[in-house]
């Protein structure tokens, strides 16, 4: 008779891996659907069981951006985060690019509400939407710009943060 010893177990990372490798060949025609990481994570999740967790947003429906030129030396952007996650104040950053002539002079924010984040300590954290205000100097004629704006958020549910983002709006002045 022949017995296997308890060492002869495999190592932890190649059962995972093991296991990866059967659900992704299990399931290519699910896989092969979804766009993105948030619906590869989704799919993951339910084939493991874990249906009913909140499933992660992808960056641009986590955090939606808007712009606009309503008047020759202003700008208005605001940044919505998704219900349950949040922004943080000291991430957003706003640039110019592609404008001959024209320079951020202010960028005005509201204050946001403080948090004690895991990551980055106590910290002034946005939940709702954020009204941003850019004055801008402008030459005579000048009017195209691309707005450059960073920033960085987390989903509060999960405890997950995102890389930052940078995202360009192509805007013309009135």
């Amino acid at each position: 008779m022949r017995f296997l010893r308890p060492h002869h177990r495999a190592p932890l990372a190649a059962v995972r891996t093991a296991l990866a490798c059967v659900l992704l060949a299990a399931a290519p025609s699910v896989l092969a659907q979804q766009s993105g990481v948030g619906g590869l994570q989704g799919r993951l999740g339910a084939l493991l069981g874990n249906s009913n967790e909140e499933q992660l947003l992808d960056p641009e429906q986590a955090f939606r951006l808007t712009a606009s030129a309503p008047a020759s030396g202003r700008l208005l952007v605001q940044l919505t985060p998704a219900s349950g996650y949040y922004l943080y104040r000291d991430k957003l950053r706003f640039r110019l690019r592609d404008a001959d002539g024209i320079s951020i002079k202010s960028i005005k924010l509201p204050a946001g509400e403080m948090k004690l984040d895991p990551t980055f300590g106590k910290t002034e954290v946005y939940k709702t939407p954020v009204p941003v205000e850019l004055s801008l100097a402008a030459a005579a004629g000048a009017r195209k710009l691309t707005l450059v704006a960073s920033y960085q958020g987390c989903n509060e549910k999960r405890g997950v943060c995102y890389p930052p983002v940078e995202k360009a709006v192509n805007l013309v002045l009135p």
